[in-house]
Formats: C-alpha cells, structure tokens, sequence
C-alpha cells in the first residue's frame, strides 16, 4: 500500500463526528479557560489527550501515516485521534492560517477519512475549526494529461513518467511539498543554487530543482495558472537556464508546460 496509516482510521459518518467533536472542543475550553493560552503546543495535546481518555473516549497521539513510492519514503503524524476515527489537529498560532487548515485536510485525505477537526490554543479564545472532504483515494486518481510545448527528449521523457507514476499511485490532492520531494527523489533531480542576474549585475542565487545543467523544474497545484507562468517566466529569465519544466497537478488534471527563456 502506497499510503498505510500505523493503525487501523475508520471512516464515519458526519453525525457520529459531530458527537466526538462535541466532546473534545469542550475539554479544549476548559483547557483553555483553566491553563491560558501561552502554553507550549505539546502541553495543550497531552493535557487534551489525557481528558479525552478519561472522559472514555480512545484517544491516541502522534499516529503515523507513511507515505512510500518506490524507495522514496515519507511520515506524516497526526496530532490526536479520537475512538479510532477522528483527526484533531492543534495548534499554538498567533493566528490560524489556511496552511494550517490544509494540513489538516491532507491528513483527512490520507487517513481516507471525511471529518476532522483543527484546534488553535494561542487565540485569545479558543477556535475550533470544522475539517471536511468528500475526496476518498479512488477519486483522486483519474486524471487527464495536457502538454504544451513539452520536449521530447530523454530526461523530459523520464520526467514526465516519474509523474505518471507517482499520481497513479498515490492520486492527486495531497500536500504539494510530498508531490515535489518524491519526483526530485525518483527522478534524481537535484536543489542547487542558481545564480540571477540582471544584465551584468548580480542579484544573487535562487535556490531551484534541476532537471538537467540547462532546464529547471517548478511543480504547482494551482487552479488558475496564467499569473504563476507570467512571474516564471520573469523568474526564467534573470537565470542562466535555457528552459523550465513546470508540472501543475490539480485534480483530475496534470499539465505538463516547458517555458523557453528568451534569448
């Protein structure tokens, strides 16, 4: 299995979250009304664990969820999971972010679970925030390509199917940073700095992934991509790079798109 929790999640239905939830957000008050909310985060998640499972409720810490695509390998922990079922993620943040509430999504997709909760602490009242998908693994899969202009030799080639392979593996929709660590693993394709310059004048180095000595690799998600190209190509241009391959994944969509510097 590509995508194997450590333990068994279950998937339930939204009622049978909503009665779990209701639970854990009131120990999360009074956590809060009781201790303030300048703890450091792992304080409020054992403090929330230990009342959860006193209140009957199984409640396990830092679950793991292993990712794996040929020899590439990657772990994801979820916070708390209460009775088997529902994901809380908590947070000690100044404010929430919709990072936040992404990951917190990512691990719904990876557990293949519906429900799940995000929990931040540091406000000065307690916020809890409802996650949710209707995306299960068999969703994420399908997908049509697009190319444009991409070329047809060798590494583009090899490029192009580490991609293929890897979504049909583990689907679309996940979190981008795993899409981009995998095909850089599987496609050996390395970080260096690349130097920037305008004209004669230095501007400094740009940390990118490389598909060769002459052609860069941006991987997005995006639904609307024509402002992303434009400031790409901006990018392209102050490098010594003859070339970007860019990958965008959305659902049900992989656009393959080579941009050429202008010379």
């Amino acid at each position: 299995m590509p995508i194997q929790p450590a333990i068994p999640i279950a998937c339930i239905i939204q009622q049978e979250y909503h009665q779990i939830d209701e639970q854990m957000v009131g120990h999360s008050m009074a956590i809060h009304n009781q201790f303030g909310r300048l703890l450091d985060e792992f304080v409020y998640k054992k403090e929330l664990a230990e009342r959860c499972s006193k209140d009957g409720m199984r409640a396990q810490r830092e679950v793991r969820i292993q990712v794996t695509h040929r020899d590439f390998v990657k772990d994801y922990c979820i916070d708390l999971l209460l009775c088997g079922s529902t994901i809380i993620e908590a947070k000690t943040a100044k404010e929430t972010l919709e990072a936040h509430k992404g990951q917190g999504i990512n691990y719904l997709l990876l557990a293949g679970t519906h429900h799940g909760s995000l929990v931040n602490f540091r406000l000065p009242r307690m916020k809890r925030y409802f996650l949710s998908t209707r995306l299960t693994h068999e969703l994420r899969r399908p997908f049509k390509t697009i190319e444009a202009g991409w070329p047809k030799d060798e590494d583009h080639a090899r490029l192009r199917d580490c991609v293929m392979e890897l979504v049909r593996d583990i689907g679309l929709g996940l979190d981008l940073p795993l899409y981009r660590e995998a095909i850089a693993h599987v496609a050996t394709c390395p970080r260096q700095l690349v130097p920037l310059k305008n004209g004669s004048s230095s501007l400094g180095h740009h940390e990118m992934t490389i598909l060769n000595e002459d052609v860069g690799i941006a991987i997005t998600a995006l639904s609307e991509q024509d402002e992303f190209r434009t400031h790409l190509n901006r990018l392209l241009q102050i490098t010594p790079l003859a070339g970007m391959a860019w990958i965008n994944l959305k659902l049900g969509e992989i656009r393959f798109e080579h941009l050429k510097r202008v010379k």
